[in-house]
């Protein structure tokens, strides 16, 4: 079956099942942080700040800044790029449940283009999660349009 309509059929059936709590989207393998930072607690990012990154110019406000090479917690939902039903190592993460690469594509800066640290991959499901990781401000062109952001994945796990 071909990538884009997987995802409009996984989009049609998570809308239809109104994204109850019912998901789950959980990383497998082990995480890569040195023990130095294993326990420091990430830094919790909204769509609001990620959205005052400005497009024409590239430009960036200080509160930005300060979260580029940090460890954050994005919430948000999936939209996988590989053609795998199961699991995924390489997905753009977007804020909303309905926002498609196709029809158009979301704003640069409202997608975030994780790839997973360390050859693991995430389990693949419709509903919220929190990916966790290194966020880097940088622009990324993929097949399915352009990212301000990138997050090398150490974890994902149900959005609560």
């Amino acid at each position: 079956m071909p990538m884009w309509l997987r995802i409009a059929m996984l989009s049609t059936v998570g809308f239809s099942l109104g994204f109850a709590g019912i998901y789950s989207f959980i990383n497998k393998g082990e995480s890569e942080l040195t023990a130095a930072n294993a326990d420091a607690k990430p830094i919790d990012v909204d769509w609001a700040t990620l959205r005052d990154l400005d497009l024409s110019t590239g430009a960036a406000p200080g509160s930005l800044k300060k979260l580029d090479g940090q460890r954050v917690r994005i919430p948000g939902f999936i939209v996988p790029l590989e053609d795998n039903q199961n699991s995924v190592s390489e997905f753009l993460l977007v804020p909303s449940p309905t926002a498609c690469i196709h029809t158009p594509p979301p704003p640069a800066n409202q997608m975030v283009h994780v790839r997973m640290a360390g050859g693991r991959k995430a389990s693949m499901s419709f509903g919220p999660v929190w990916a966790r990781g290194r966020l880097r401000i940088t622009d990324v062109a993929g097949p399915y349009g352009k990212s301000s952001y990138e997050l090398v994945g150490e974890l994902t796990e149900p959005y609560q």
